[in-house]
């Protein structure tokens, strides 16, 4: 039986990988440029979609020449939730993360249409992670930051939504 979270997903178009590439780098390249943390999240995020090596030049190609897109590969429920949670980590663990990084993983979780659940767990289990690795102190000082992103995450996804949220 399908929750109601599911049943909202699957009344949503869901996109294509080369969509989500697409959508992601125009939003980053709003300022007409990408810095070098952006290009390295560009990289992380083609590798993660498992991208064709001549695809994200052709996405990018495209966006300068304002055409939109189509793809026939589709990630799963469990692949979106991935994806989310490395690209969040990369652009997180960024020590200078910019305005665009936060915009794209809003965006990534208003495409997937990641819940306030799920978003949860991703952030417990980057915290974990980190827990493992890093020693007590600094793993304080990251939580603070660490809100701070996610506030800033939130905030930039609350503005996503379509009026009326969920």
């Amino acid at each position: 039986m399908c929750d109601g979270g599911a049943l909202h997903r699957m009344a949503r178009k869901v996109p294509s990988t080369l969509e989500i590439f697409h959508g992601a780098v125009a939003l980053m390249l709003r300022d007409g440029e990408l810095t070098r943390e952006e290009k390295r999240l560009v990289i992380k995020l083609a590798g993660l979609l498992e991208l064709a090596p001549d695809e994200p030049k052709k996405i990018y190609d495209a966006i300068l020449a304002n055409e939109s897109v189509e793809g026939d590969i589709f990630l799963s429920r469990k692949e979106q939730l991935n994806v989310y949670t490395r690209l969040f980590e990369t652009a997180f663990l960024n020590a200078s993360i910019s305005e665009d990084e936060y915009i794209v993983v809003a965006y990534m979780r208003y495409t997937f249409d990641i819940s306030a659940e799920e978003h949860d767990v991703v952030i417990e289990e980057l915290i974990n992670v980190l827990e493992e690795y890093v020693d007590r102190n600094v793993i304080d000082m990251v939580r603070d930051r660490f809100g701070d992103a996610i506030d800033q995450v939130t905030d930039f996804f609350e503005a996503l939504k379509p009026e009326g949220g969920r």
